[in-house]
């Protein structure tokens, strides 16, 4: 139906582009809608010409163009949730485009001594612009965002349904939409892509971005055709701030503590922007910034089994984490409107994360027990730091950086033709200067264990006078270097050519895209060796300190003796009178590469009309997909490098089709069926060899893997409220081809040196995977309540997915249900706010169930070596009071329950990692000038 539509569109375009507009008589009616009160521009608005179908919603600077018109009178009406319809009459002359200007009024709920807005303007937005979406997708504004104590825009999208995180050092880190991998899904900046800071992964570190720094969120659980492929979970649409209609002011300044260390959290941010010349420019300017010094207390267990079965540990970590993260921000927005059918925009933002950190960590590797359950043990204390610089202070810097710079337009053309375009260049990057290692050891202790708690096992010396810090020798002193550059340019070109108007009016959108790519990674390492080794002879004759604290979160163990980082900083390793430095490419060598892509796209959709309440857009993308790269595979005989290079070409045709059918005036339902795939990570794809000679393990790329591709069903249901609010209920299911998993195999034969390892890791293609599931919600201020009840409200949405893999090429696993690597079962958001004439409060609770690690993980030759990312339950709160109409407090508490991130090995309770990072609380004052 919808191929045979786009038949006709493309005969009528060709036919349109021919006529002058004049010979049409028609003409165009633009302009902007704000709040009444705030002045700020509405996003989502349905404007519409009373009595037909004709209709546009208006932009994120609050913008409106209606193409098309009959010349005359026309009465122009708005639609919004939480505000009052307004109507203007407008004169359309032929030719010409009129402009007006709508301020629409709140809806407010009187309570006595209490008066609720029905609405912020930020979040009736959102909902508005979801509601009247073409496909299926959540939007989530700032006030929304601003509701709960979220640091970083990972921390937020958990909040929407169907997302789980995954978290690192407290923060989330990577998203994964409907139970599919970060790999399946895509993050962008205002509609652009955003290149990934860490190397053997495509996906965006989403804790590099504040999350006061964003105007909205959108996220595209359908695609249409007009939209990237490379998105089978979904799309993450980071919308930053566009200028107000008039002057806008406002600054955040606060404190706050983390218990784990006790030390405080700085953080501030700021936003001014305003419109000059007539309106016609507008510019914006906001920045964040974040500090905080905290940690993390962590173990770590890796497991084998006797030959009975039992479960016995073969390495054992106990670690400290002492952490200064730094969060910068800086965004900004000039848009000019040249008349009301013209206008380009700039927008730019830059993003930086420092983490200065040092770490601690006694390593216990185990021999298998024997008959008497002995375990001839082998201890390493390593600390963790960096070079004497000021910039590195004493700690390892890991400096990731994200920055995108974007010109877009839009035009009207001839009074009915739409064109707009955009041109991008975005790069990230990752940085670890003079990152330092020493490591003392102890070898041949005889250790007893008592596994019957293998979530915290015990270990115990035989002869404890044999571990003492005196008895630890020097092992190695390691220097390493890193860099990692990720690189985007992008562009596109779109026409919207309305056809035909009315309850069968049909709109045609046709565009090209073009994405280059350029990916490197770029490291060095060296040992450094003592000249005079006596200096070194044992841990006690260097700088050293007990770093055992009073409260370790994550058990009873005592972390002990290490040098200290200012120790470690103070080795002067270049000094050759000193020391001995020696390259070791084996280390190092065969994870350096470089790659480029190139994506090159071409669509056609057509937008249809079904009658007053039913539309469809139909239509196919053809993708077409180029990667080269160059790596390098250490040979393990003679230790020498080589050279490798590799690419891949294929095309991608994705036909889709999405329709949305106005059931009610607040009801809507949807249906979609599309196309999407993932492609592998660059470094997957590197035909590279990788030796690890300490551990015995060889890592291999893998330049045959196929692109994972999928076939999307959709159905969803939506009632919105006018108090702000919806509730929604929908199910999906997704077809996966070719998905791709990490296999290790335990004391392999390499099949190219004839070389038994311990541990051989190389990533494959599975054939088939099937993900079926099913997300309710509801978002609902509960003004049927009596008096100051009517404040309350809830924020609550679950999520079941279902997934089973097929095809996995594994003896003995075949016929095994798996699920998906990074499937979480349920997840589930639960919210309860008051919303008073000064106090608001909110508490949040956020659940996601176990899934299969996809980060570290993988599938196993035996599911006993399987890593699983356990269930895990946030609890945060947070309050604000105004002190004026304009001035707040406010109060934040996140973790409150002090749940750690905590991975299992096969079993639940059979320790992976356990690692606890404390409460945290912040307050300050936010005002808007």
């Amino acid at each position: 139906m919808p191929f045979v539509g786009l038949s006709r569109a493309l005969r009528w375009a060709a036919l349109s582009l021919l006529l002058p507009a004049a010979a049409l008589a028609q003409g165009a009616v633009a302009g902007t809608v704000v709040d009444d009160a705030s002045g700020i521009a509405l996003t989502g608005v349905v404007v519409r010409v009373e009595g037909t179908t004709r209709e546009a919603l208006t932009d994120r600077t609050g913008r409106f163009l209606l193409t098309g018109l009959p010349t005359g009178r026309q009465e122009i009406v708005t639609r919004y949730i939480g505000y009052a319809v307004a109507r203007a009459t407008v004169t359309v002359e032929a030719g010409r485009t009129v402009s007006t200007t709508f301020r629409l009024r709140s809806v407010t709920t009187d309570l006595g001594t209490l008066v609720v807005t029905a609405t912020r303007s930020g979040q009736a937005s959102a909902l508005n612009q979801q509601q009247n979406a073409a496909n299926v997708t959540n939007v989530v504004a700032a006030d929304q965002i601003g509701r709960f104590p979220d640091a970083n825009i990972g921390d937020a999208l958990k909040r929407i349904p169907g997302i789980t995180v995954a978290i690192d050092q407290g923060e989330a880190r990577f998203g994964s939409i409907r139970g599919t991998e970060p790999r399946f899904n895509s993050v962008m900046v205002n509609g652009e892509r955003v290149p990934s800071a860490e190397a053997e992964v495509r996906q965006v570190q989403l804790d590099l971005i504040p999350a006061d720094m964003v105007q909205a969120v959108e996220v595209n659980k359908s695609l249409t055709p007009e939209m990237d492929a490379d998105a089978i979970g979904g799309s993450v649409n980071i919308v930053t701030r566009a200028a107000p209609t008039g002057f806008r002011l406002s600054t955040t300044l606060g404190s706050g503590y983390n218990w784990i260390r006790n030390e405080p959290v700085l953080l501030g941010s700021a936003i001014i922007g305003t419109r000059f010349l007539n309106d016609r420019l507008g510019v914006i300017a906001s920045g964040s910034y974040y500090d905080q010094q905290y940690g993390s207390d962590n173990k770590e267990g890796v497991w084998d089994k006797t030959a009975a079965g039992a479960a016995y540990a073969t390495q054992f970590d106990v670690r400290r984490y002492d952490i200064q993260r730094i969060r910068k921000s800086v965004s900004g927005s000039v848009d000019y409107r040249f008349d009301a059918g013209n206008t380009v925009m700039f927008r730019a933002i830059y993003n930086n994360r420092n983490d200065w950190e040092n770490r601690f960590r006694a390593r216990y590797i185990f021999g298998a027990p024997n008959a008497s359950g002995v375990q001839n043990t082998e201890i390493r204390r390593q600390t963790k730091g960096g070079g004497p610089e000021d910039r590195l202070k004493a700690t390892r810097l890991e400096d990731q950086r994200t920055q995108s710079y974007q010109l877009s337009g839009e035009h009207l053309i001839g009074r009915r033709a739409q064109v707009s375009w955009s041109a991008s260049t975005a790069k990230a990057s990752e940085t670890r200067p003079d990152e330092r290692y020493i490591d003392w050891r102890v070898r041949n202790i005889a250790y007893t264990a008592d596994y019957s708690d293998e979530q915290t096992p015990q270990f115990a010396p035989v002869n404890a006078a044999l571990v003492t810090p005196d008895r630890y020798t020097f092992r190695r002193i390691e220097q390493l270097e890193s860099f990692t550059e990720d690189r985007d340019r992008n562009g596109r070109l779109d026409l919207r050519l309305p056809l035909a108007d009315g309850d069968r009016g049909t709109t045609l959108k046709v565009g090209a895209r073009y994405r280059d790519k350029e990916k490197l990674r770029d490291n060095s390492y060296d040992f450094a060796a003592p000249v005079t080794g006596s200096a070194f002879a044992n841990l006690t004759l260097k700088g050293n300190a007990d770093f055992t604290t009073d409260r370790n979160y994550a058990g009873n163990y005592q972390y002990g003796v290490f040098t200290t980082p200012a120790q470690l900083a103070a080795l002067d390793l270049f000094n050759a009178a000193q020391f001995t430095l020696s390259d070791q490419p084996a280390e190092y060598a065969a994870g350096n590469f470089t790659a480029t892509e190139t994506i090159t796209a071409g669509y056609a959709q057509v937008e249809q009309r079904l009658g007053a309440a039913v539309s469809l857009i139909g239509g196919a993308r053809v993708e077409r997909t180029k990667v080269d790269y160059r790596g390098f595979e250490f040979n393990v005989d003679d230790e020498t490098i080589s050279p490798t290079v590799g690419g891949q070409s294929y095309t991608d045709v994705l036909p889709s089709v999405n329709l949305r059918w106005q059931a009610a005036p607040s009801t809507v339902v949807r249906a979609a069926w599309t196309n999407s795939l993932a492609r592998p990570n660059y470094y997957d794809l590197v035909p590279y060899r990788s030796v690890s000679l300490d551990d015995d393990e060889l890592s291999t790329g893998n330049p045959d893997l196929k692109p994972t591709r999928a076939m999307n069903l959709d159905l969803t249901a939506e009632r919105y409220f006018a108090s702000v609010g919806l509730v929604s209920g929908g199910v999906f299911h997704k077809q996966i081809d070719d998905f791709i998993y990490n296999f290790t195999a335990f004391n392999e034969v390499d099949a190219v040196t004839g070389r038994t390892f311990a541990q051989i890791s190389r990533p494959r293609n599975g054939a088939k995977a099937r993900l079926t599931g099913v997300e309710v919600a509801v978002q609902r201020q509960l003004d049927f309540l009596p008096g100051v009840l009517k404040g309350l409200g809830v924020y609550l949405n679950y999520t079941y997915t279902d997934s089973k893999v097929e095809g996995l090429d594994i003896a003995g696993r075949e016929n095994e249900k798996l699920p998906l690597l990074g499937t979480a079962k349920h997840s589930a958001n639960a919210s309860l706010s008051y919303d008073g004439t000064r106090l608001a409060f909110r508490v949040a609770l956020n659940y996601q169930s176990e899934a299969l690690d996809a980060g570290e993980g993988g599938y196993n030759e035996d599911a006993f070596f399987d890593r699983w990312a356990d269930r895990r339950t946030d609890i945060d709160a947070n309050a604000t009071f105004a002190l004026t109409p304009k001035a707040r407090f406010f109060v934040e508490a996140n973790n409150l329950n002090n749940r750690p991130l905590r991975y299992f090995q096969g079993t639940r309770g059979r320790l992976a990692q356990d690692e606890f990072y404390g409460r945290r609380v912040q307050t300050g004052l936010k005002i808007d000038f």
